[in-house]
């Protein structure tokens, strides 16, 4: 199967030979810690337990993530000798893994374990095709362990139906050098709405016609839902309600923040750009001081131009009545048809053991998860790693919500509207609410 690379979550480069230069050999534990501390045993089962038979199945990126997990399965076959795990590399392309589950729940043949991406939580949720683990999680003595990010990411409707394993944030990045040029700080990040819109403003270069030659903050003009939904989210809107499953677009928190961002584009502090086309944002090319970017973007950048590896800052999440940031993740979650959920969680134990927690950071580059790997994880790179971690503990992903295509649409809209001035703030998201809820209400017809 030819496996393509996934550029959007894929940490496996990240800050190559620089930021993460601490990444060497994995100082794991050794096998009987591993097994103590996942409730199991290393000693030769004697055939007292039946044959299981798991499958296991996620998606494919690179040939050091697919080996991880593939190694993994074998780690786990050899503390569990009666389990044998088929593992199956799926294709990247979120679409092309429905197309694989939709075509497998028809067969009856839908994996055990499967590395589900935030997106699934909701389409998948809603029609039932993953276990609900809270019984198993309540049992489970490393549970208050886990930060709650990635116990938050895989909850639908208050039941649990995924647990987070592989954050992907995406990271306010700014160039040091240009800070010294407009007379800052570089080792103070702004930090709230405020620093941000004012630095934006300083750090703006224009020609003498008063064109942006050199943006302050990258804004981007079209398919911005990521990049707008932190933003409207540290002013306290909800967006959605996802207890409710109804959305809240027009909730005066999220006129405020979209009239915020509307205001400071309408500075000319920016270069307009289409945010999925990451390498079209200003940023990369040198064309702008601050932008947000993702972890293999930032890895990308350095990988391409050395030189940049000390002129790039990292600024925490920022603050305005709440702090929060864009977090992604994959979650592992259990077939609901599965005939073996218990060995199938004692493997989701497994993967979320320290010692797996940690080799995936090694390895692959993936944040931890674990609050008692904090310090380690922290002091392996403290200018980027506590920056990092600020984003996996205040970030939060995609609602988790059934109908997320239909929220992603007018949420874009509604921000191009905004942004290019066809309508205000306030009237592009009522209409964007009046347009979602009437589609939903066709739906439930």
């Amino acid at each position: 199967m030819n496996v393509k690379k996934v550029t959007a979550l894929s940490l496996s480069t990240v800050i190559a030979g620089g930021l993460l230069a601490g990444c060497g050999t994995s100082d794991k534990p050794a096998a009987k810690e591993t097994a103590k501390a996942i409730g199991t045993s290393t000693s030769k089962d004697t055939g007292s337990k039946e044959p299981v038979k798991l499958t296991f199945w996620f998606p494919g990126a690179d040939k050091a993530n697919d080996e991880y997990f593939n190694n993994a399965a074998k780690e786990f076959e050899k503390l569990h000798p009666n389990v044998t795990i088929e593992t199956t590399v799926l294709p990247s392309a979120a679409e092309d893994i429905d197309t694989k589950l939709n075509s497998a729940k028809l067969s009856g043949t839908m994996p055990d374990i499967f590395s589900a991406y935030l997106a699934f939580m909701g389409s998948r949720g809603a029609r039932g095709d993953f276990a609900q683990l809270d019984a198993y999680m309540d049992k489970w003595d490393q549970k208050a362990d886990i930060m709650d990010s990635a116990l938050n990411a895989g909850k639908y409707q208050n039941k649990t139906l995924g647990l987070g394993f592989f954050p992907a944030p995406e990271i306010l990045t700014y160039r040091k050098d240009y800070f010294q040029e407009a007379g800052l700080d570089p080792n103070k990040p702004p930090a709230n709405w405020d620093e941000l819109a004012s630095y934006a403003e300083k750090l703006t270069k224009r020609d003498a016609n008063g064109n942006v030659t050199r943006a302050g903050f990258d804004i981007p003009l079209t398919s911005a839902d990521v990049f707008v939904e932190p933003f409207l989210r540290q002013n306290g809107a909800k967006l959605i309600d996802e207890g409710q499953s109804v959305p809240v677009l027009n909730d005066p928190k999220a006129v405020e923040g979209l009239k915020y961002l509307v205001d400071l584009n309408n500075k000319k502090v920016s270069i307009p750009y289409n945010y999925q086309k990451k390498d079209e944002i200003p940023f990369v090319s040198g064309k702008s001081a601050m932008s947000f970017l993702q972890t293999s973007g930032i890895s990308n950048l350095i990988k391409n131009n050395p030189d940049l590896k000390d002129k790039l800052g990292f600024a925490p999440v920022l603050q305005k009545e709440t702090k929060v940031g864009f977090n992604g993740y994959r979650l592992f979650t259990i077939g609901s048809t599965s005939k073996h959920k218990d060995e199938s969680f004692e493997f989701i134990k497994f993967m979320m053991s320290n010692d797996q927690v940690w080799k995936r950071y090694k390895d692959l580059k993936i944040p931890v998860v674990k609050k008692s790997l904090g310090k380690q994880f922290t002091d392996e790179d403290p200018a980027f790693n506590s920056v990092l971690l600020d984003y996996v503990n205040n970030g939060k992903g995609k609602p988790v919500v059934p109908w997320l295509a239909l929220y992603n649409k007018y949420i874009i809209q509604s921000y191009e509207e905004a942004i290019s001035k066809k309508k205000t703030p306030e009237q592009a998201l009522k209409d964007a609410q009046d347009s979602l809820q009437n589609e939903l209400k066709n739906m439930a017809k």
